[in-house]
């Protein structure tokens, strides 16, 4: 066998396994996000619809005002708030008590995670709760 074929040989049996070895070895989650209006506010919340269990979930939720004139909100803290399933983590969120002046175009970001302990096809449940009456509809999660 000549070098050059020897390096030919090389190359092909090598480089592919060189690239397998570092290609991403993240899950084939798919996030979405999904949205729901209520007057002059949108809450999206985005988040992974598939993931292993002992994994963080981490979700995100926006809520924006998309109203002209000024307005205040009284609500609890935190203004979005998410529940899952398929964690046995428990939330201790405030109320009431908190009032915030939404102006124009104003975005208010919340995140959260869950370490995911059940298996199955769980649940993503996002509210917020005062002045602003917001739900989503539930957010499915299979949990392998």
């Amino acid at each position: 066998m000549t070098k050059m074929s020897s390096w030919i040989l090389m190359l092909v049996f090598v480089v592919p396994m060189i690239f397998a070895g570092c290609s991403s070895t993240e899950k084939n989650e798919k996030i979405v996000t999904q949205s729901v209006v209520a007057s002059d506010f949108v809450l999206e919340v985005t988040t992974p619809t598939s993931i292993v269990t002992g994994e963080a979930l981490k979700v995100k939720g926006t809520l924006k005002y998309t109203g002209i004139q000024p307005v205040e909100v009284s609500h609890g803290k935190p203004i979005i708030r998410f529940f899952f399933s398929g964690s046995n983590e428990e939330r201790n969120y405030t109320d009431m008590g908190y009032l915030t002046e939404f102006k124009s175009g104003q975005i208010v970001e919340v995140e959260d995670e869950f370490i995911v302990t059940k298996k199955g096809k769980q649940n993503l449940l996002v509210n917020i709760a005062g002045d602003i009456s917001l739900t989503m509809n539930p957010i499915e999660i299979l949990v392998k």
